[in-house]
């Protein structure tokens, strides 16, 4: 049992021709400029949109930066899904689940740990304001990041950028992410009307693999979040609190969330000692899951330490406000891993026990366009 578990840990806290792969489908929309949609009365931006087209501002960074425009704009397709989420989407905040400090289509980083949003205004010129809020810019910025990563001597066909991309997304797994898109190919029409397409390149993604040990739950992953080793008491330099719960504490609810960021990016920061939260696992629009923290051990997800100590949380990457987060895929795998859940702790499948982040803290996640009633009955499926 933790002896100060009972102070809450959050509180104290990725070539051919560009004309060949990357297209408009159907009519070709530009965007109209500064207009943007709405949550809902009283509540913040959804995604900011620029002058242009995200095709004409990627293929203007690939010219500026010599970087292939399939990789950013497969790049841009693993962070956000071609959108522009506002600066207010995950800004850093010491001990917020959501709070890793990542800006706009590029995942720009501005975190205790990594500032390439302020390597991406050095190269540039702009203001991080601006590379915060304005588009073409945050896309020049995330390209010139990575040239600079690069060189002079810039790699030769997509695969060469590899090792640069994971360097840019801070670990292997991002590049996997991005090569995987690279790989499968990937479309859809942004909330600004805007129709891509990433045909599928000749690449091969990478594979990462993990040797900590093997997940709780068989169609998971084990990466794991950080923790120094030790087994003293709870304390605010750990992403998680080491405990026996399964014998000590009841295993009572399920709490979902929403990452506001990438699958790669979420699990990254579970594993950086100075984020200090974690989740249990981490579902992919793909229907990957990874598992971060130890079902038996306390995650710090919920924002209140009773839930905490009493829950499991299970991230989902994307953005709350972005309905295409929420993948068929995505829901079935999340409600095939609560339905093992529930089997194992005998938590009831109801809106009681089974709840979103907003219904334990200050908070929008998982966002209006989580269908709860769709999730519990999946979970009565598969239970």
């Amino acid at each position: 049992m933790c002896g100060e578990c009972s102070r809450t840990p959050e509180a104290s806290l990725r070539t051919m021709g560009r004309q060949q792969f990357l297209r408009l489908v159907g009519g070709g929309v530009a965007a109209a400029g500064s207009a943007a949609v709405l949550l809902g009365p009283g509540q913040s931006k959804l995604f900011a949109q620029s002058g242009s087209s995200l095709e004409a501002e990627i293929e203007t960074a690939s010219e500026k930066y010599e970087v292939p425009d399939e990789l950013l704009l497969a790049m841009s397709y693993v962070n956000a899904l071609w959108e522009m989420p506002p600066p207010g989407a995950s800004p850093y905040k010491p001990g917020d689940l959501h709070g890793r400090g990542a800006y706009g289509t590029m995942q720009l980083l501005q975190n205790p740990s990594r500032d390439t949003l302020g390597r991406a205004a050095a190269l540039t010129g702009f203001s991080e304001s601006r590379l915060k809020t304005d588009r073409a810019s945050n896309v020049l910025g995330g390209a010139a990041v990575l040239a600079d990563l690069a060189g002079r001597s810039k790699p030769q066909g997509l695969e060469g950028w590899q090792e640069l991309v994971a360097e840019y997304g801070s670990g292997p797994l991002y590049a996997q992410e991005v090569y995987e898109a690279l790989e499968s190919g990937a479309s859809l029409t942004t909330s600004t009307g805007e129709s891509l397409k990433l045909a599928a390149q000749d690449v091969e993604a990478p594979v990462v693999y993990t040797t900590q040990g093997k997940a709780d739950y068989g169609r998971a992953r084990w990466y794991g979040a950080y923790h120094n080793g030790g087994r003293g008491p709870c304390a605010n330099q750990y992403n998680f609190c080491k405990n026996n719960r399964e014998k000590s504490l009841n295993i009572s609810r399920i709490v979902i969330h929403v990452a506001e960021g990438s699958y790669s990016g979420t699990i990254n920061w579970f594993q950086d000692p100075r984020s200090k939260v974690s989740a249990h696992y981490v579902v992919s629009r793909r229907g990957k899951i990874a598992q971060c923290v130890r079902d038996k051990n306390i995650a710090y997800h919920a924002g209140d330490w009773r839930y905490n100590q009493h829950s499991i949380g299970i991230e989902h990457a994307g953005y709350g406000s972005n309905r295409r987060t929420w993948s068929d895929a995505m829901y079935r795998a999340s409600a095939r891993l609560s339905a093992y859940i529930s089997r194992k702790y005998k938590v009831p499948v109801d809106r009681k026990h089974i709840v979103g982040h907003r219904k334990v803290s200050s908070t929008l996640c998982p966002g209006r366009h989580f269908d709860m009633d769709r999730y519990l009955r999946l979970i009565r499926k598969y239970k």
